[in-house]
């Protein structure tokens, strides 16, 4: 967890999103249910040492902050220029904590925390926004994850009739889609009018009400416009190839989390991952493309 960014001045002013997790990501801080977390002791003791910290750190401020069982993010405003960096008091908090709860339960021993933390400047234009809104809706995600984990999984070294043999897969949702008889591979011309593009998506709209499973990186203008259409659908099912690896701790955000939810996704991908977003090559497309017409086309439907 020590992702620290190598340009940034952790001095100077600044937003901040920290996550902080629970060595072996023990649940301590709360329980799940209904979708939501709800605190138990140990989570509002952390809550409040958590806004104790600009009593002693008067040039920080603590906004945003969301408890989940076995991890926390917060958000930490450095508001003037600091003779320490922000990590001082954010370590200062660690220690505090495995204090307090070493001395509640009678453990001197008890380790609470996994080593470090992760840091991400916020500082684009919106991004803070986007991020208090991202961070209060994780616990519904997590909730929703320890309830469904079927569909919230990643399989390493997939293996399965359909995927092209001389790749080694990995898959994130739910693999049952590879099962399903009928699918159609999308793929649509740069050159395609609007015309075009919308019969085909009417088209597909309407295959994927009747159980048609789409697969496609989803590349082109055209092809990005009927993902869309059938992502915001009431029904309809995706396999999505992406075009680099799957993080660590990688799991979809926004709508694809909702669908994931509601099983009606897989992501697959037959790259490593590289810690950046990968470079569209025109023959990484090419090969996309081509494993999902073959993937299309074991499932004995027509391809487009």
């Amino acid at each position: 967890m020590n992702h620290r960014n190598p340009y940034q001045d952790y001095h100077a002013p600044a937003f901040y999103m920290i996550t902080m997790t629970t060595l072996e990501r023990r649940p301590l801080f709360a329980t799940c249910a209904d979708n939501k977390a709800t605190l138990n002791e140990n989570g509002w003791l952390v809550y409040n040492l958590w806004h104790d910290m600009p009593k002693t750190y008067p040039e920080i401020s603590t906004s945003t902050l969301v408890i989940m069982p076995d991890h926390l993010h917060g958000i930490v405003q450095v508001k003037e220029q600091m003779t320490q960096s922000v990590g001082v008091p954010l370590r200062a908090f660690k220690s505090q904590v495995t204090s307090a709860l070493r001395k509640k339960t009678g453990n001197p021993a008890l380790n609470v925390w996994a080593p470090g933390y992760h840091d991400l400047c916020v500082w684009r234009k919106g991004a803070l926004k986007a991020y208090t809104h991202y961070l209060c809706d994780n616990p519904r995600r997590y909730c929703v994850k320890k309830a469904n984990p079927d569909v919230f999984r990643r399989i390493n070294q997939l293996k399965h009739a359909r995927l092209p043999a001389d790749q080694s897969w990995s898959g994130y949702g739910n693999l049952f889609l590879l099962d399903r008889p009928e699918m159609g591979n999308i793929r649509v011309s740069r050159r395609a009018s609007p015309d075009e593009i919308q019969r085909l998506r009417d088209e597909t709209l309407q295959q994927a009400r009747r159980g048609m499973v789409v697969v496609s990186p989803f590349i082109s203008p055209g092809e990005k416009e009927i993902a869309k259409a059938v992502l915001e659908a009431d029904k309809g099912d995706v396999i999505l190839m992406k075009p680099d690896g799957f993080p660590e701790l990688f799991k979809p955000h926004g709508r694809y989390f909702d669908l994931c939810e509601q099983g009606r996704l897989l992501i697959l991908s037959a790259y490593p991952d590289t810690g950046h977003p990968a470079d569209l090559t025109r023959e990484k497309c090419l090969m996309m493309n081509a494993w999902c017409e073959q993937i299309a086309i074991e499932s004995g439907v027509n391809t487009r």
